[in-house]
Formats: structure tokens, sequence, C-alpha cells
């Protein structure tokens, strides 16, 4: 397990910064601490997507990546074993699903796991598919993710 060091903050940390990607990540798991999903943090999320006031009864899907991908994410980047060449990434997909529908003020616990690793024509291609559970460990929320880094390996 690498300890969390926030995206921004990671970027700025080793700006340049090329590792060589490593495909025997495959299968490497993250887990991060219990998420609350927080209804005044999903207004501000709403305005700045949406623009304009909004209060939904429920939280959006695409809030997901707040509550579930973006704990596991920065686990992900900052890992050696990985190697990802973060100037080169992009965000290729994202899909999210659901078990039964989340409810403001619940926690969820968010783990992930990189479901695809390879590199083909000078491409990294890595999927990281994670998952939300509440405190009983029933597995309520998922998303999966497609990161694709140009020029492959340093």
């Amino acid at each position: 397990m690498v300890g969390a060091i926030p995206l921004p903050a990671l970027v700025r940390r080793y700006p340049g910064l090329v590792m060589a990607f490593n495909p025997s990540c495959l299968g490497r798991r993250y887990s991060a601490p219990a998420q609350v999903v927080d209804r005044e943090h999903h207004r501000s999320y709403a305005r700045a997507v949406y623009g304009g006031e909004w209060d939904p009864e429920r939280p959006l899907a695409c809030y997901a990546s707040v509550y579930l991908l973006w704990p596991i994410v920065p686990l992900l980047f900052s890992d050696p074993e990985v190697g990802l060449d973060l100037p080169r990434l992009l965000h290729g997909e994202q899909d999210f699903w659901f078990d039964r529908s989340v409810q403001f003020g619940e926690e969820l616990v968010p783990t992930g796991e990189v479901t695809r690793a390879e590199e083909r024509r000078g491409m990294v291609f890595l999927e990281l598919t994670c998952h939300g559970s509440d405190p009983n460990g029933a597995v309520i929320a998922h998303s999966r993710s497609l990161f694709l880094v140009r020029g492959g390996s340093a």
C-alpha cells in the first residue's frame, strides 16, 4: 500500500517525472479510508459542474468520482510499482454503476484494483476498477476508468 498524496501535489512534487511502466502491476490493489457522501460538498460540486444552484434528492451518479475514484487515484498515480508517466497521461473512459442508490450521509469505503495493464503500439493502457462498500461490507458503487499514457514507457 502506498501513502496517499493529493493529485495536484503529486504532479507539483515530481514535475517532468518519467517512470518506466510496469505491466506486471495487473492485479495491484488499493484501499482508502471511508468517505462520507456529504450533501454540502455535493452542492458545491453540482454548482461547479452544472452552474447555478441545484440540490438533488440524492447524489448524482458522476459524484461517485469524488467519494469512490479520487481517494484511490492518487495511490495508483504515486505507486512506483506501476510507473505511470503522469505528464503524458490521458483519461480515456469512465463508467459508474450502482447496486442501489447512494444516499447523502452514507459512508462508503473505496477500494481499487488494476484490472488491465498493457503496452501496445507505444501506448500504455491501464484500467482501474473501484468499488465502494458500506460499513457492513456490502458493495454498492462501482467505477471503471481507463487511463492512456502516450509514448509508453521511459
